[in-house]
């Protein structure tokens, strides 16, 4: 009885822990390379994660194929006419879970890699 007891709980902790998805709805900022700032907007429904990223001119350059599980994220935008795939982690709030603190994100260029990290704009 106890073991089950035990295992149920367990159960129940990793799916509450994994469980979360954090919200990044809304607008996000950063700097590649120290040179380059980047705007996102994001809107998270269920799984599906859709939004912009700011051009160069101010213009909207809308993000394709997003996803998001968990902690993970991924999509794509088009970068003078490449597809670049990007990927990503989310940071959780350490006082709510369900809330994001920082993204950090990957994608790689002419082989070079690249990584760089979002926080919100309040």
């Amino acid at each position: 009885m106890v073991k089950k007891t035990v295992t149920t709980l367990l159960m129940l902790m990793a799916f509450v822990t994994f469980g979360y998805t954090q919200d990044i709805t809304g607008n996000w900022k950063g700097t590649v390379n120290d040179q380059f700032e980047v705007n996102y907007t994001f809107k998270v429904e269920g799984e599906k994660l859709t939004g912009t990223s700011k051009r160069p001119d101010g213009s909207d350059r809308p993000i394709s194929n997003g996803l998001i599980k968990g902690e993970d994220l991924s999509f794509s935008i088009d970068i003078m006419g490449n597809s670049i795939q990007i990927k990503g982690k989310i940071k959780a709030n350490d006082a709510d879970k369900t809330k994001a603190e920082t993204i950090e994100l990957f994608f790689a260029i002419n082989g070079n890699d690249v990584s760089y990290v979002l926080s919100p704009v309040k």
